[in-house]
């Protein structure tokens, strides 16, 4: 028996361990609008939303609707891919950009993956 983990995204090429591989892209909602859609989501059995918490709890980037290939990375407890928070042309620290950097080489065909429990 094997355990469904959605989409996945493979990489087609070598990636090196701390290049840049891609942003987190969505909608950026209101927490509390995000707290009202996880409900909804939750429901769904699928979920995309992505708490901007860098600094306080105000805002979240929600890619169900609007968004890149990002959403269909998986988790992974042992992953390849670190997320950090980036200022990109705005200082506002509660709107941090969300950039995954490969954590060690990656091989072409192989899955992407961050841990979703990040601390």
């Amino acid at each position: 028996t094997g355990v469904w983990q959605g989409w996945g995204v493979r990489t087609l090429q070598r990636i090196r361990k701390n290049s840049f591989v891609m942003e987190y892209v969505g909608e950026i909602i209101t927490s509390e609008e995000a707290e009202r859609r996880g409900q909804v989501y939750d429901r769904q059995g699928a979920t995309y939303l992505f708490d901007l918490d860098y600094v306080e709890d105000v805002y979240t980037v929600d890619a169900a609707h609007y968004g890149n290939i990002s959403h269909f990375v998986n988790h992974s407890c042992d992953p390849n891919l670190q997320v950090y928070n980036v200022f990109i042309e705005n200082l506002d620290q509660r709107l941090p950009r969300i950039a995954l950097f490969a954590t060690r080489p990656i091989r072409a065909g192989e899955e992407l993956t961050f841990d979703y429990n990040m601390h």
